[in-house]
């Protein structure tokens, strides 16, 4: 399966190579290496069980990588402004700005220039393994739709047998916007759909702001969307998803964790409000917990701004700052940096069953 990092801070910046490239355990590392704290399997005595959890979470990411940062570039040339002076002005002029490319991350020069030289308060970035369709850019994540950018670790089961009727339940500007083939570019297009439906559901009600209540309702609508035409399509022969899903207006965020299976995990999501700061070199300590023997000018980790990191496995070694996401759970942050964990409205009869385990 894919793995995912985002970081996302009301007043705290981050350097996108701090965090998806100086790390021993950054994002670009994890292409074929894997640190899973605290992750075993619902039944630890199932041999079947351990074996799918690992085979979740240990596939070779080698198929895309995909960068998304926000910024107020744009903005603040129009209005004639010169940097982020003001929180108001940079968050009403924040959108996203992406890279994508097939080449391997740890090889790719540009991905490399770009890190170095960029800042943002918003970061997502994806490393994909490919389940079907083709490798190619459109078909990398993140995706973004005004906005909004959106990111998947997992598969929608059964995704050629429902394809069709997903589309039909989008409206015609998410629809039209897909640009790829995968199965996770047309949930989020249905997250839009859902999302901005009371505003017009036109480009420009992608530019509103929502609250992180309606952002969580609607990407809860848009995976129940998906659950029920499996079971009005396929009935007992469907078989589990693993969703676990990101989305974020460039202020607020949502993250998804979902395997609809009565005993199986999805793959591995992790949360941190504290890891921000080992992963910024202004600040004290360091991600992979080596000694610096000069600490001097950089700033106590105190003086760090509110931030989260929702990622698909931990980037530093401090396993306690780091925490699990249930199964049946999603995150939400709001635009001043608070941060919850909720279970997701999740119905029994949407379990389907994994024909590999007997």
């Amino acid at each position: 399966m894919c793995r995912w990092f985002a970081y996302i801070s009301p007043t705290e910046p981050c350097l996108l190579e701090d965090v998806l490239i100086t790390p021993k355990h950054s994002l670009v590392k994890q292409v074929h290496e894997h640190y899973l704290p605290g992750l075993v399997p619902r039944n630890p005595k199932s041999l079947g069980d351990d074996v799918l959890v690992r085979a979740r979470n240990s596939a070779h990411n080698i198929d895309g990588l995909g960068v998304a940062w926000y910024t107020s570039s744009s903005a603040d040339f129009e209005n004639g402004d010169s940097g982020l002076s003001a929180d108001s002005t940079w968050k009403e002029g924040l959108r996203p700005a992406a890279y994508k490319t097939i080449v391997p991350p740890i090889n790719d020069i540009n991905f490399r220039s770009i890190c170095a030289n960029t800042e943002s308060r918003i970061v997502f970035s994806h490393i994909r393994a490919a389940s079907g369709t083709p490798i190619v850019h459109t078909n990398n994540h993140p995706f973004i739709f005004g906005r909004h950018t959106c990111m998947h670790n997992g598969v929608v089961s059964n995704f050629s047998t429902i394809r069709r009727a997903m589309c039909a339940r989008m409206n015609g500007y998410a629809y039209a916007a897909i640009l790829g083939s995968t199965d996770s570019e047309h949930i989020f297009a249905l997250y839009m759909t859902y999302l901005t439906e009371k505003h017009g559901g036109d480009q420009a009600s992608w530019e509103r702001e929502y609250s992180v209540k309606e952002m969580a309702t609607a990407l809860h609508d848009a995976v129940a969307t998906v659950l029920n035409l499996q079971e009005e399509y396929l009935g007992t022969k469907r078989t589990p998803n693993s969703l676990n899903l990101c989305v974020t207006d460039g202020t607020k965020l949502v993250a998804y964790r979902l395997r609809n299976h009565a005993n199986q995990d999805p793959p591995s999501l992790y949360y941190s409000t504290k890891a921000g700061t080992t992963l910024n070199r202004k600040y004290e300590d360091h991600p992979d917990g080596a000694h610096i023997q000069d600490d001097s000018g950089r700033k106590p980790r105190s003086k760090h701004g509110k931030h989260l990191i929702v990622a698909s496995e931990p980037s530093t070694y401090h396993a306690n700052d780091w925490h699990l996401i249930g199964r049946e759970q999603m995150l939400l942050a709001d635009e001043k940096g608070g941060v919850r964990v909720e279970d997701i409205p999740y119905d029994k009869k949407w379990d389907a069953e994994d024909p590999t385990i007997k």
